[in-house]
C-alpha cells in the first residue's frame, strides 16, 4: 500500500514495514514497527531527538509504502529480508557496517547448527544448502530472538561435539544433543527441530504450528501424554511468540476479532449464541474436597473486569465433587438477579462439568473447557455433547484460555487463603 505524506492519518495502527522513496523511487530506508501509524507520523512530528541523518532522510522522502503483517515477528523477519534484497541507502548498518548479524542454519550437515555470523564471516561461496536469514539490525536482538527460539525448540550450540552431552541438555535447551546421538529416531528429531527453525525464520511459523498440532495429537492418541505436554508447552510458547504486543488502543479491536471468532464457532450448534460483551467463567479449587473454593471472573468486550469477580466457598461439599461444587456456584450466582446476564458461561472442565451447569439453567449458553489439549464441549440444539478442537493458534481459543487461566488463578488464590487462615488458626 502506498502512503502520501499528505495522508499520514491513512496509516494502519497494525505491525509491518515501511519502505520510503524519494521522488525517482529509489529506496532510501526500510523500517519495522509494531504500530505503523506510530511509527511513521513521529518521523515528520518530531524533530527535537533526530539527528543529522535522519533529519536529511525525512527531507529526501517522496513516498511511502507499507506492508501489513500478522505479527511484531513477522514484522522483524520482513525487515531483514527487505534490507538485504533492496540494500537501501539510510539503512546504512546493513550496507557498509562490519557489524550487521545474520543467522544462518547449516542444512548440509548431517545434524545442522544455528550460527550467529557477522557480514564479514561470509564469504558469498558459503554451501547452497545453508540457509541465511538477515542482516539484523541489532545484534541484541538477534540474540533474543534465538534465545526465545531456543526455549520453544532446543538445538546445540556446543562446538566441539565430544561424545558428552553438553551442559544445556540438562536443562532442557538441547534436546537431544549431537554430542551423544546414536539412534536413528534421535537424529530425526533433532533434525526435525532444526528444519522448524529454519521454517520460523522464514516466516512459515505457521506451517511448523499444524507440524506440532499433529504431532501431539499423534502422541496422545499413543498415549505418550508426557510427551503430548512437552509439545503443547512448545505450541504455546510458538503462540506467545507470534502474538502482538498490542498497546492500549488496539486492545479492544484484537478481543474483538477473537470474540467474532468465537461466536462464528459456536453458532451452528448453539444458535442462541448472541453478541459476546460480557463471557463468565467458574472455576473450583480444593485438594480432595477439603477447603473448597470457587470463581466467578468475567470478561467485558473481551476485557478482564476485575470489579465484577466474585468469589465462593464450596458449602455443600466435603469430597471431590467438582461437578456437584460447579452447580452450587452457578446456582449461587444466579440468586444475584442484581447481576448481569452472561452472553456465554465457560465452565473449566469436561462434559460432566458443563452437564452439571446446564441442569441448573438453560437461559445462558454453556460450555466447558477441558484443559487436556484445549477441547471445547458443547451441548448441541439437540442436547448431544460434542467435542470441538481447535488449532491453538485459532483467535477463538485464545479468549477462553484468557478467561479459564484467570478463573483458576482467582479461585487457587482463594483456596490458598483459606488454607493460610486454617494453618494459623491451629
Amino acid at each position: 500500500m502506498d502512503i502520501s505524506l499528505n495522508n499520514l492519518n491513512k496509516l494502519p495502527h497494525r505491525s509491518g514495514v515501511y519502505i520510503y522513496r524519494d521522488k525517482n523511487k529509489v529506496v532510501l530506508y526500510v523500517g519495522k514497527a509494531l504500530d505503523l501509524s506510530k511509527r511513521v507520523r513521529e518521523y515528520f512530528t518530531r524533530d527535537d531527538a533526530a539527528g543529522y541523518k535522519t533529519l536529511r532522510l525525512v527531507s529526501q522522502i517522496a513516498g511511502i509504502e507499507i506492508l501489513t503483517t500478522p505479527t511484531e515477528f513477522d514484522a522483524l523477519l520482513l525487515e531483514a529480508h527487505l534490507i538485504r534484497k533492496l540494500i537501501p541507502k539510510y539503512n546504512v548498518i546493513a550496507r557498509d557496517d562490519k557489524s550487521p548479524l545474520y543467522i544462518v542454519v547449516t542444512l548440509g550437515e548431517t545434524l545442522p547448527r544455528v550460527l550467529q555470523l557477522r557480514k564479514s564471516h561470509l564469504t558469498g561461496k558459503e554451501p547452497k544448502r545453508w540457509a541465511i536469514f538477515g542482516p539484523f539490525q541489532s545484534g541484541r536482538t538477534v540474540r533474543g530472538l534465538l534465545r526465545t527460539i531456543r526455549n520453544i525448540i532446543p538445538y546445540c550450540t556446543q562446538k566441539q561435539r565430544n561424545g558428552k552431552p553438553c551442559f544445556y541438555t540438562h536443562i532442557g535447551l538441547c534436546d537431544p544433543c549431537p554430542s551423544c546421538i546414536t539412534k536413528l529416531e534421535d537424529k530425526r528429531r533433532y533434525r526435525n527441530n532444526i528444519l522448524r527453525i529454519r521454517d520460523i525464520f522464514a516466516g512459515k511459523a505457521t506451517r511448523v504450528i499444524s507440524s506440532l498440532q499433529k504431532e501431539m495429537e499423534n502422541l496422545a492418541k499413543k498415549d505418550n501424554f508426557e510427551g503430548a505436554e512437552r509439545i503443547k508447552r512448545q505450541l504455546l510458547a510458538l503462540i506467545s511468540l507470534q502474538q502482538k504486543r498490542l498497546d492500549p488502543m488496539l486492545y479492544v479491536q484484537k478481543d474483538t476479532d477473537e470474540l467474532t471468532q468465537l461466536r462464528t464457532l459456536l453458532l451452528p450448534h448453539m444458535p442462541m449464541v448472541g453478541v459476546l460483551s460480557r463471557i463468565e467463567c467458574i472455576d473450583i479449587s480444593n485438594i480432595s474436597g477439603t477447603l473448597a473454593t470457587g470463581s466467578l471472573v468475567v470478561l467485558t468486550d473481551g476485557i478482564p473486569d476485575t470489579n465484577q469477580y466474585r468469589r465462593f466457598k464450596i458449602r455443600s461439599k466435603q469430597t471431590p465433587d467438582d461437578p456437584a461444587m460447579v452447580a452450587e456456584v452457578l446456582s449461587r450466582r444466579l440468586k444475584h438477579k442484581e447481576w448481569p446476564t452472561p452472553d456465554l458461561l465457560v465452565v473449566d472442565g469436561g462434559k460432566s462439568q458443563a452437564a452439571a451447569a446446564i441442569k441448573v439453567t438453560h437461559d445462558i449458553p454453556i460450555i466447558g473447557l477441558a484443559k487436556c489439549f484445549e477441547k471445547i464441549i458443547i451441548q448441541d440444539k439437540n442436547g448431544v455433547f460434542r467435542t470441538i478442537r481447535l488449532p491453538l493458534n485459532n483467535p477463538a481459543i485464545h479468549v477462553l484460555q484468557r478467561i479459564r487461566d484467570e478463573a483458576h488463578r482467582f479461585a487457587k488464590g482463594y483456596h490458598l487463603l483459606l488454607r493460610r487462615k486454617l494453618l494459623d488458626s491451629i
